[in-house]
């Protein structure tokens, strides 16, 4: 279905948009803690927006430089459990590991914020700005591009 692209740690890498792996078949037991947080990081890419929340907990506050570009792209997603997630966890966001992911992949940070605006607009226009939950994120967010926080 499609990949989006980010930068890690000068690395191009290819996240796919969607994954749609059965978790039946899924067997982790195999698997090296490493092994088990790169699985969990690609499940928050999984279809069912439920197995996306999951995993998302899982990893939201995890300090590997590869976590960033699955959490960022959650915050373009229109369900507000996720965002939600995103939004408690953001005093746990390892502020240096962030700032520096979104420094470096200014059209793929530029491009959420737009995806947060659109879905906003479609959404939850009902709501203020500054009530809605993805703009809290941003803000959050945009506090450590400049080193705010």
């Amino acid at each position: 279905m499609g990949t989006f692209r980010a930068v890690v740690n000068g690395e191009a890498v290819a996240i796919p948009y969607r994954v749609y792996y059965d978790l039946g078949l899924v067997k982790t037991d195999h698997l090296s803690p490493l092994q088990q947080e790169l699985l969990i990081c690609l499940l928050t890419r999984h279809c069912s927006g439920f197995i996306r929340e999951e995993n998302l907990n899982r990893i939201v506050t995890c300090r590997h430089l590869w976590v960033p570009p699955f959490v960022v792209r959650l915050v373009g997603e229109y369900v507000i459990e996720i965002l939600r997630v995103i939004q408690w966890n953001c005093a746990g966001l390892d502020a240096t590991l962030y700032g520096s992911f979104l420094r470096e992949n200014p059209e793929f940070w530029a491009t959420t914020k737009q995806r947060v605006v659109s879905y906003w607009d479609c959404y939850y226009r009902t709501k203020r700005r500054e009530d809605y939950v993805g703009f809290q994120i941003v803000d959050h967010l945009d506090s450590l591009v400049a080193g705010q926080a």
